[in-house]
């Protein structure tokens, strides 16, 4: 009899473990498991641009991804924030290529598009509650929608509408989620550009914050050449200062490991640009790791490398428009 009981616990442990496979093999399904600890949320809406505070500091944060702007800015936005700061995060991709969080959730090694893209809903749920930690509403964060590992292609190959990107993961060619910004998009450079120049246009951001050109993720580095691009098809009463800040380099952040008495150093290979640090207070550090922890779905994966971001500062490079590489074609092309 007791045999028997325990054949049937194996039985049903095997039955559950091999659910989230089965789920898998069903087409046009969306992985429920991706979603498991956000299910109760609904995806953020679609926002127009906020309109600018007259008299106001308006910081523009450009990310590639959901997460970037709080490991390399949690802090900084937060501090903005309290000091009535107008901050508006836009998103240049909605992380939906990430390989190893996908393949954690559903536990299939099948690349079906509705699993990649049911993980790119995930991670703008996670960055609307990142962000509300920070004190930024979520009528101030924009999704626009470009694919993840695709920011290299957009800014070179696939640079005109004629010539869509279609990424490999999610197998679409246009801005697919129901809060892109602008659904009537492409996946190319010269809409990305528009996207952003619209932006630029409409929130005449005093500061903005990007990529550095020599960061290490090619999303990061083709990031650089879309807001330049934007900023050359704007006439602005102000130029901005534009403000760079890195995320992936060699060896960086050191220690991996949650460090709160430790400063970030410059990186070594880039150690040749100005840079400036803000400090820290131990309140803002508490937030930006509490903003970080909202990002479950990368903390599962890479969580040691998230959390050595959490220091007694944050750094970023200074820069202006012809110091920094364009590569890209001529506006308006």
């Amino acid at each position: 009899m007791r045999r028997h009981g325990t054949r049937r616990r194996k039985w049903i442990a095997g039955g559950i473990l091999l659910l989230p496979v089965a789920l898998g093999f069903i087409p046009g399904l969306p992985h429920p498991f991706i979603d498991l600890f956000l299910w109760w949320v609904p995806p953020p809406p679609r926002v127009e641009v906020v309109a600018p505070i007259p008299g106001a500091e308006r910081v523009l944060v450009v990310s590639p991804h959901p997460d970037d702007e709080v490991l390399a800015l949690g802090g900084t936005i937060a501090q903005l924030k309290a000091e009535g700061h107008q901050v508006l995060v836009v998103f240049l991709t909605n992380g939906d290529a990430n390989q190893a969080a996908k393949k954690l959730f559903t536990l299939s090694p099948l690349r079906r598009a509705e699993d990649y893209r049911a993980l790119g809903y995930r991670r703008q749920k996670e960055a609307v509650a990142a962000l509300r930690i920070l004190g930024v509403p979520k009528n101030a964060v924009i999704f626009l929608g470009y694919p993840d590992q695709g920011l290299t292609a957009l800014a070179n190959r696939n640079w005109q509408r004629e010539n869509p990107y279609t990424s490999p993961y999610t197998r679409a060619n246009y801005p697919f989620y129901s809060n892109s910004f602008n659904p009537s998009a492409l996946y190319c450079g010269e809409d990305l550009v528009a996207d952003l120049a619209t932006i630029l246009r409409r929130f005449s951001p005093t500061v903005i914050y990007f990529p550095h050109p020599e960061d290490g993720h090619p999303d990061h580095r083709a990031a650089v050449g879309l807001v330049l691009a934007a900023l050359l098809t704007v006439e602005m009463e102000e130029q901005p200062e534009l403000r760079l800040y890195v995320v992936h380099a060699p060896s960086w952040p050191a220690p991996r490991r949650l460090a709160m008495d430790l400063a970030l150093t410059v990186p070594a290979a880039l150690d040749q640009w100005e840079w400036s640090s803000r400090e820290l207070a131990e309140d803002l550090m508490g937030l930006k790791l509490a903003a970080i922890r909202a990002y479950s779905s990368q903390r599962v994966t890479n969580g040691r490398f998230l959390v050595s971001f959490v220091r007694a500062n944050e750094l970023y490079a200074t820069s202006i428009v012809s110091a920094l590489p364009m590569g890209l074609p001529a506006p308006g092309r």
